[in-house]
């Protein structure tokens, strides 16, 4: 089982396998306060392997979620039904694995080791830990520029324009 945390309190870090278009980044609201109360979104953060983000919940509880794409305050929700995740009673350090749209799947909590902490968490595979049909998941490699630009300033020139402070 996972670490203790105050008070009955699970420590639940989320990653969401899912690309999106340039700049779009994704979110999550729910049925907590700690999901917004389905009123405002709380960001996930882009790391090389998908979406995270971490929370901590009252354990022995359900909750009720959804992801969301955010683009120019504009959100594309996902699927019809919310999905739902019970809490452990006890608290601990619990981590889930998700893909986009794959609402009606189970999604099973993983225990989250202090010592191995978000490393191994990231390093997951969505197959270990839901029981998708992996036929029926598509296979999506991430660019190897994907980190470049990420988060960071960039600009763009047309050839002509590389040309010309070459030759001056």
């Amino acid at each position: 089982m996972g670490m203790s945390t105050r008070h009955g309190k699970v420590k639940l870090s989320i990653l969401l396998k899912h690309q999106v278009e340039f700049g779009e980044h994704v979110a999550i609201l729910g049925s907590t306060k700690e999901l917004g109360s389905w009123k405002k979104s709380v960001p996930m953060n882009w790391k090389e392997n998908g979406w995270v983000c971490e929370l901590e919940l009252r354990g022995d509880k359900s909750i009720e979620y959804e992801f969301v794409i955010v683009k120019k305050e504009k959100m594309k929700w996902e699927g019809a039904d919310n999905r739902v995740l019970k809490l452990p009673k006890g608290g601990g350090s619990f981590g889930i694995v998700c893909l986009w749209n794959a609402i009606g799947e189970t999604v099973d909590l993983f225990p989250l080791d202090s010592e191995k902490n978000e490393v191994e968490f990231d390093d997951m595979n969505e197959n270990e830990s839901t029981d998708i049909d992996s036929a029926s998941v598509l296979e999506v490699q991430t660019s190897p520029f994907v980190g470049q630009w990420q988060g960071r300033s960039v600009s763009f020139m047309q050839s002509n324009e590389h040309r010309n402070q070459e030759t001056e």
